[in-house]
Formats: C-alpha cells, structure tokens, sequence
C-alpha cells in the first residue's frame, strides 16, 4: 500500500527557468503530497521506463541496459531539490562570491590560453569571447567543477520522484539519446544534482537542442572537449538573438531623489537608451550616456541603496540562461573584469550600503501583506522575483499617492518608519517590512 506524508517541498519560483536552460536554480516552495520511497515502486517504475525507453524512443537496448545496469535511487538528490534557503541573497553577497579576484584572474588567463579558439567563435557566433568565458567562469569556475552525480541515476530518481516526474523523465530520455548517438558514455555523463553536465551545465534537453560539434570529429563531449563546450556555448546564446555588436549593460548613475526616474527602475519597461538619457540617467563616471535608439532597462538589484544598472537586450539572453538578476548581472560584470584593468564594484562609494537581507520567512509575510492588498496575485513562495518586485512599487506608489488602503486619512506617506524617503524601487527593504506587516 503506499504512504503518502504531507510536507513543504520547493516548486519553480516567478522567477522561472526557460524551457531550455542550461540548469534549474530558482526554486520555491508549496504544500503538496508526495510518495514515501518505496525500493519495490523504483525497481517496478525503472522497468516500466526501461520498456517505454526501447519501444517507443527507439533508443537501443544495449543502451538502455548499460544505462540501467546499477541504477538505484539516490537520495542526496531529493535532499537538493526539496532544500530550501533561509534568507534572501542580496546583490553585494551574491556578488563577492560570484567575482572574486582568483575568478576574475583565471578568466583573464583562460583568455589568453584559449585565444585563438574565442575569438574564431565569436565571428562564428557574434558571441563576444568574455561573455562565453564570463559564463564558463559561472558555471563550473572554468571546467574545474563539473559535478560529480552519475546523470542517469540523478535524473532516473527525479523522473521517479511524483513532484516533476514529467520534466525530468523527459531529460533522462534526451540523456539515453545523447548516449545511444554515441556522443558520450553512461559512466562518462557526470554533473550536477540537477542533471546538467559539461562546462556549460547543459540540460539533456539543452544539449540536444543547441550542442554542436566543435572539432569535426563526429561526437559532442560538453565534459572533455573544450571546442566542443564552447561552440555549443555560443549556438546557445546566438540562436537565442545574441548580438555580438552591443555590450550586455553598463554601470550608471542617476539622482535618486528623481522620483519620476525611480518609476522606472526594477519596473521590467524597456525604453530607449535617449530615453533615459533625457531623464537624467548619466554613465557611471558622470558622462553623458551615448546617443542610441536601442532598447534598455534601468535594474537596482539593492534598492535604492545599491549600484543602478542599464541592461539592453542582450541581457534577456543571460536571464534565459538562468532567470536570477544577480547571475546574469554577475555574468556581465566578470565580462567586463576580464578584459577590464579595473573592477570598479569592488571599491563601494559610502552610499552603496550593503542592505540587511530578509529571511525567506519575511519574505512570505510581505507577500502575504501584498496580496491582502490586492497587488500580488501569485504564490506566496517566499522568494523574490519579477512579480514581487512589482507588487512592492505599486504598493510603494500607494503611500507616495495617499491611497486610501494604506492612508486612511489620504495623506500622502513620503517616509517610512526609518525615517527614509519613500521609493519606488521595488526591494523588500527592512523598512518595507515594518511598514507592511508590522
């Protein structure tokens, strides 16, 4: 008979992955019912895929046999998926791990080794050679760390797993199909918990929609081939709409007491980059930002007490890779460190204070305190996405308006408890909190 318990276990945030990236990151959480283990239910379940696997993938016996030969559930797999953090991750700590000194050395070093092969994908690709190492550097610190679970046992116990059986059963086929072509070998395939394998962290899927071959020599090897990770690295990226003649980003600076240019920042509204201009928004250095038509958007990752960041399309392409703000901000900033003599983040003005980080529990409680209001209409996941983002400035925006939900006496609250001026940056600031649920 089998025993079901009830239990908070984590689903896909607002922050969602695209169907084909690379590896799946944002996580949040939800009640539902989920098996008890049951060794017998496997090896009946392992079976039954076993048959499916021959007869209506057509992938190879002798495939499927070695794949499966010494299968067993693993629960250190489960254990990740259903884990949670306990507080938020703020830019600047997401950062100082992202970037450090070492990363960015290496980077450099991997530039110079691999030249040659960079730059004769980039004009293959109209991939700049940073982004691709800045992306390398992310994913598996230059090849270094790759992961270390057996791909076909990490995505046979997802696929067993009720909670996204289908998802995961569907990369393990695309797993055995990328064996059964002969590109790599059962006991070859290792990565993350997750099933993404290689430089790169390819998803199964992933690999068979965008992996090429890079040395003409017939196989896709991800793991070993360095031509090979990287070709497939930059197909990626182009048949995404990359384009190798504009930068990801850039650093600016802007007046924020300009409560009609907060407006804007964190509100997912792409302008033009005049746009902004002729609101004020300056390069960081204070000069005037170049005369362009392109599309762009204003991110302060830490508020209003953190560094503002204008991102242009390029920047969609690293959120496709993985849906995190501060990754993709991460991404382009180590590109930039890598042909840079400069990192200019690592020296703070006094202003970018690093802001207390909220626990995912305050999170939920903001969240909570959103939706009684009628501005947050998604799940209460205790993560902060895109859509938490915008429930915040509109709720900011209440209190800058008098609204009478939040200011009975329609007096416009310009201040929060601190003291701090009122902006509409979307973060889920201390200040916020007290405000909202307190």
């Amino acid at each position: 008979m089998k025993i079901f318990v009830l239990f908070l276990c984590l689903i896909l945030s607002d922050w969602v992955l695209a169907q084909n990236a690379p590896a799946i990151k944002a996580l949040e959480d939800a009640t539902e019912e989920v098996e008890v283990f049951d060794d017998r239910e496997f090896k009946k379940w392992v079976e039954d895929f076993k048959k499916k696997a021959v007869k209506k993938h057509k992938i190879s016996q002798a495939t499927v046999d070695e794949a499966f030969k010494n299968i067993k559930y693993e629960p250190s797999v489960i254990t990740s998926d259903r884990k949670q953090p306990e507080f938020m991750k703020t830019f600047w700590s997401y950062y100082d791990a992202a970037l450090k000194p070492e990363r960015i050395a290496n980077g450099k070093i991997k530039l110079k080794e691999h030249y040659k092969l960079f730059n004769k994908v980039a004009k293959k690709y109209n991939v700049q050679p940073q982004i691709l190492i800045a992306f390398w550097g992310m994913e598996t610190n230059y090849g270094t760390y790759v992961g270390k679970y057996n791909i076909i046992q990490t995505l046979t116990t997802l696929a067993f797993d009720p909670r996204r059986s289908e998802f995961f059963t569907n990369e393990l086929i695309k797993a055995l199909q990328i064996i059964d072509a002969g590109h790599m070998k059962v006991s070859g395939m290792v990565g993350s918990w997750a099933g993404a394998f290689g430089n790169f962290q390819f998803m199964p899927s992933t690999f068979m929609a965008y992996a090429v071959d890079g040395n003409g020599d017939g196989k896709i090897d991800l793991i070993n081939n360095i031509d090979d990770a990287v070709h497939s690295a930059a197909n990626y990226l182009s048949k995404m709409g990359w384009d190798g003649k504009y930068k990801w980003g850039r650093l600016v600076s802007l007046d924020k007491k300009n409560k009609d240019l907060w407006e804007y920042v964190n509100s997912n509204e792409w302008k033009t980059v005049n746009f902004f201009k002729n609101l004020g928004v300056k390069q960081y250095n204070g000069s005037p930002l170049p005369n362009s038509d392109i599309n762009a958007s204003l991110i302060a990752p830490n508020g209003v007490n953190g560094p503002v960041f204008l991102v242009y399309d390029n920047f969609k392409y690293i959120m496709r890779w993985n849906a995190s703000t501060n990754y993709a901000l991460s991404v382009g900033l180590l590109a930039d460190a890598i042909v840079s003599n400069s990192t200019p983040l690592f020296d703070r003005p006094a202003n970018w204070n690093e802001v207390k980080p909220m626990t995912i529990v305050q999170i939920k409680e903001i969240q909570e305190a959103l939706k009684k209001l009628g501005i947050y209409d998604t799940t209460v996941s205790g993560l902060y996405g895109k859509k938490t983002m915008q429930a915040i400035k509109k709720y900011q925006k209440m209190l800058l308006n008098g609204d009478k939900k939040v200011s009975p006496k329609k007096i416009p609250i310009t201040e929060y408890k601190s003291g701090n001026p009122v902006i509409q940056d979307g973060y889920p600031s201390v200040d916020l909190y007290e405000m909202l649920v307190k």
